[in-house]
């Protein structure tokens, strides 16, 4: 049976959008799990920024939509955002997306440091 566990996500490369007070960019998703994201982006952000997310999801029309995610570290255009408390909705999103693709053989598992 497949689980997903909230310090394990995948690692594939998927569009995003994100956007907070003064700052809009875009760039890839590089890791998603149930706790956070890693993100290389075209915008500088800082720590402790708290954004908002359209996730670009292959296959998928609607994007998959975080509303609550704080900047945990930055390294040039790298950075880590953690999800506050994600909306049940949200969770069974990240849930299905990331069974989906790992079905569809889009990404490999590794285990993801929580930082």
């Amino acid at each position: 049976a497949f689980v997903l566990r909230k310090h394990y996500g995948f690692t594939t490369l998927v569009s995003v959008r994100y956007r907070g007070d003064g700052i809009a960019g875009e760039g890839i998703v590089e890791d998603l799990s149930l706790s956070g994201s890693h993100i290389n982006g075209n915008a500088p952000v800082p720590v402790g920024k708290a954004l908002a997310l359209q996730i670009f999801v292959p296959g998928d029309s609607d994007p998959l939509l975080i509303e609550g995610a704080t900047v945990k570290w930055v390294k040039g255009s790298d950075f880590r955002v953690q999800f506050d408390a994600l909306e049940p909705k949200e969770a069974e999103r990240i849930k299905t997306v990331v069974a989906t693709l790992v079905k569809d053989g889009w990404s490999r598992w590794r285990q993801v440091s929580l930082r």
